[in-house]
């Protein structure tokens, strides 16, 4: 006698239709909170194509259906990106439950690697290629700033690179499910993380925010300068366990970047610009994520990108 499949494997939605409009066609991987799956949309086709168009499907995983705080972050990271209208940011489709009640949303179906894989396989990335990534890493921030929403995770594991059939990496920020949102004056983010909680990674934490204050888009910034950090270094600035962290992030300058990298060559230019994203305070940071962005590309580096690479 056949064994019953177990319900609640990751694989068992392989082969379900989903709201009639989703035919879930393969497992892709899962994160803290939701399964991902590649699906194709029933009646829909790209004009000019044959083939039905095919997205992601992230669904709730089923043992945190009860768990308030996971679920309430679930439901943000779509709410979050859906506001965002930018090639930069992850677009999200549409939004439903499963069968079982369980919720899903749709977004388009990337193809290429994470940051944090990228750096992983590289070990460190050549400087025209950070500050290029960086700068798109930044110019998606300022959309999603200027519609009210802090991401408060911005690291590797969040930035993706998509290998664009002309040849062009391009980027696109995702997992919203940290994110403030003005727009509700922060209820439902004190419902996700409490009052003064600290959330997101301890690494890319700004000092702020390690201390559990309310954050603003300059611990957005923040992050960045740790992630340009690591990309032209191959390691992160500050290591080690919360609450240990954030007393590196609070009062500790960071190590030089050649240090920590010997072989670095990078012009002082954009050294200045990874070590001003880094200030502890955070009024002397970039002004603004669109400044920082701005401040990258007038690097001699960010200067020699060739523009049929430009991913801006």
């Amino acid at each position: 006698m056949p064994m019953e499949r177990d319900r609640s494997a990751p694989d068992a939605l392989v082969g379900a239709v989903l709201a009639k409009r989703y035919r879930v066609m393969q497992y892709l991987g899962s994160g803290g909170v939701g399964h991902v799956y590649m699906a194709e949309q029933i009646g829909g086709t790209r004009p000019g194509a044959k083939s039905p168009v095919r997205v992601a499907i992230k669904v709730l995983r089923a043992e945190h259906r009860d768990n308030e705080q996971l679920s309430a972050r679930f439901d943000r990271e779509a709410d979050a990106a859906s506001r965002v209208r930018d090639p930069r940011v992850l677009t999200i489709y549409d939004r439903g439950r499963t069968d079982d009640g369980l919720p899903f949303f749709s977004a388009e179906l990337l193809e290429g690697l994470d940051l944090a894989d990228t750096i992983s396989f590289a070990r460190t990335l050549a400087p025209m290629r950070a500050v290029r990534i960086g700068a798109g890493v930044a110019f998606a921030l300022a959309a999603t700033h200027a519609v009210g929403v802090v991401h408060r995770d911005v690291k590797p594991e969040n930035i993706f690179l998509v290998h664009a059939r002309d040849g062009r990496e391009l980027v696109k920020l995702l997992d919203f499910g940290f994110a403030w949102m003005a727009t509700d004056g922060g209820a439902l983010s004190m419902r996700i993380t409490g009052s003064r909680t600290v959330v997101g990674t301890p690494e890319y934490m700004s000092p702020e925010q390690a201390a559990g204050d309310a954050v603003r888009p300059s611990a957005d910034l923040y992050a960045m300068g740790i992630v340009l950090y690591e990309m032209l270094t191959g390691r992160v600035p500050f290591s080690g366990e919360y609450p240990a962290i954030a007393e590196k992030h609070a009062i500790e300058p960071p190590p030089p970047m050649r240090r920590a990298h010997p072989k670095l060559s990078i012009s002082k230019e954009l050294e200045a610009v990874v070590t001003r994203a880094l200030a502890k305070d955070p009024s002397r940071r970039h002004a603004s994520a669109t400044e920082l962005a701005e401040a990258l590309l007038a690097t001699p580096e960010g200067r020699s990108i060739p523009r049929a690479h430009d991913t801006l």
